[in-house]
C-alpha cells in the first residue's frame, strides 16, 4: 500500500507542476493533431495496397501479390516510424520544458519546440530503432501460435518498460538511441516499482475521469428519452467528448512530467522543484552505486 500512496503523491505533485505551466498541454494537443494528419496521409495508400493484394491473390497473380505485400509492409513500417517520430518529438519538447521548470526557469512552448528541433537527429534515430523493434514484433506475432503470441506480448511489455526513460535521457544526456536505451534501463532498475505503479495510478485516474466525463451524455440521453427530443443527447454527447479530450491531454502531460521528475532525481540525487524530497527518495530502491550523472 505504501508504494500506491507514494505514487499517488507523485501524481498529485505532477499535476501541481502542470498547473504552473498550463501551456504544456499544448504539446499533447499538437502531437494528437500531427498523428491524425499522418494517419489520414497513410490511410489511402495502405488501404489501396491491401485491396490490390486481395484482387491479385484472387486472380492467381502471385508476383503482384508478393509485391503488394512487400509494399504494404513498407508502408506500415513507414507509418509506424513517422507516427512514433511525431510523438517522441512533442514529448521531447514537453520534457525539455519540464526540466526548465525544475531548474526554476519559466518554460515556453517556443523554447520546448526549439529544444526538440535541436535533438531532431537523435529523435529520428531513436524512432527508427523503436519502429524496427515494433515492426519485427508485429510480424512475429502474425506468424506464431497462441503461446508464441504470449511470449511476444511479454517481450513487448518488457520493451515498453525498458524504454520508459528514453525521452528524458535524450533531452539531458544527448546520446544515441542505443545509449539512451541503456540509460533508460539503468534508471528503471532503480525506480521500476514507483514508475510502474504510477503508470497504473495514472491509468486508474484516467478511467475515473472518463467515467465522470460520460455523465453529461447519460444525462442528455435521459432528457432525450423524457422530452422526445434529440437536442439534450447532442449537447450532452458534445460535452462528454470535450471532457474526454481534455482528460487525455492533461494526463498525457502529467505522465511526461512525472517521467522527467523521476529521471532528474535518479541522475542528480536532488528532488526537482515542485516535488517532495522524501517522496522522491522513497521512489527508488537502494543501490550500491548511483547512476552517473551527466549534469
Amino acid at each position: 500500500m505504501a508504494i500506491f500512496r507514494r505514487s499517488s503523491a507523485l501524481l498529485t505533485q505532477s499535476f501541481h507542476v502542470l498547473r504552473q505551466d498550463k501551456q504544456l498541454v499544448i504539446f499533447p494537443l499538437l502531437s494528437a493533431a500531427a498523428c491524425l494528419a499522418v494517419l489520414i496521409s497513410f490511410a489511402t495508400p495502405i488501404i489501396a495496397t491491401g485491396l490490390l493484394e486481395d484482387i491479385s491473390s484472387q486472380n492467381g497473380k502471385e508476383e503482384i501479390t508478393l509485391g503488394m505485400k512487400a509494399l504494404g509492409a513498407g508502408l506500415s513500417f513507414l507509418f509506424y516510424f513517422v507516427s512514433y517520430t511525431v510523438m517522441v518529438y512533442f514529448n521531447t519538447a514537453l520534457v525539455s520544458c519540464a526540466m526548465e521548470r525544475f531548474d526554476g526557469k519559466t518554460p515556453t512552448v517556443r523554447g520546448g519546440l526549439h529544444a526538440a528541433n535541436g535533438l531532431l537527429g537523435r529523435i529520428i534515430a531513436w524512432s527508427l530503432l523503436a519502429a524496427t523493434v515494433g515492426s519485427v514484433l508485429r510480424m512475429i506475432e502474425e506468424r506464431v501460435g497462441f503461446i508464441g503470441k504470449i511470449v511476444v506480448g511479454l517481450f513487448g511489455a518488457a520493451w515498453s518498460i525498458a524504454t520508459y526513460f528514453v525521452v528524458p535521457v535524450l533531452v539531458v544526456e544527448r546520446v544515441g538511441p542505443v545509449d539512451a536505451l541503456k540509460r533508460s534501463v539503468n534508471v528503471m532498475t532503480k525506480s521500476w516499482g514507483t514508475a510502474l505503479v504510477s503508470n497504473i495510478g495514472l491509468g486508474l485516474t484516467m478511467v475515473l475521469a472518463y467515467i465522470v466525463a460520460t455523465i453529461p451524455a447519460f444525462v442528455g440521453l435521459a432528457f432525450t428519452i423524457k422530452l422526445h427530443h434529440w437536442a439534450p443527447i447532442v449537447v450532452g454527447g458534445a460535452v462528454t467528448m470535450v471532457l474526454i479530450f481534455l482528460t487525455a491531454l492533461v494526463t498525457s502531460a502529467m505522465q511526461m512530467i512525472l517521467v522527467a521528475a523521476l529521471y532528474r532525481y535518479a541522475a542528480s540525487g536532488t528532488a526537482p522543484a515542485g516535488f517532495v524530497e522524501s517522496d522522491m527518495r522513497a521512489a527508488f530502491a537502494p543501490k550500491k552505486q548511483k547512476l552517473e550523472s551527466s549534469f
